[in-house]
C-alpha cells in the first residue's frame, strides 16, 4: 500500500501522547496515528454518519429537482452545520 503525506493540526496533548505511545511500542508516530484513525473509522458512530448522509441524499433526490452535484453540495452544507453545532 502506498502512503501519502498529509498535514494534521492536533492538540499538543494528543501529539505528546502519540509520541509516548510510539516510543514505548517501537512504532512510528505515523503508525500510531494511522492505527487510531482506522479504529475510529470502524466505529458505529462513523457508520451512523454514513447512513445519515445516505438518507439525506436519498431524501434530496426524491423531493428535489436538484442534480447529483447540487444535492451533494446541500448535503455537505448540512454536514458542516451538524459539525458546527457539535463543536458548540
Amino acid at each position: 500500500m502506498t502512503r501519502r503525506k498529509t498535514t494534521l493540526y492536533l492538540d499538543p496533548d494528543v501529539v505528546t501522547a502519540t509520541k509516548v505511545i510510539a516510543a514505548t511500542t517501537a512504532r512510528s508516530e505515523s503508525d500510531v496515528v494511522e492505527a487510531a484513525l482506522r479504529a475510529y473509522l470502524r466505529t458505529a458512530e462513523v457508520d451512523a454518519a454514513a447512513k445519515d448522509l445516505s438518507a439525506l441524499l436519498t431524501r434530496l433526490a426524491e423531493s428535489s429537482e436538484l442534480d447529483d452535484e447540487a444535492a451533494m453540495a446541500v448535503a455537505v452544507e448540512e454536514v458542516r452545520a451538524v459539525r458546527k453545532s457539535r463543536r458548540l
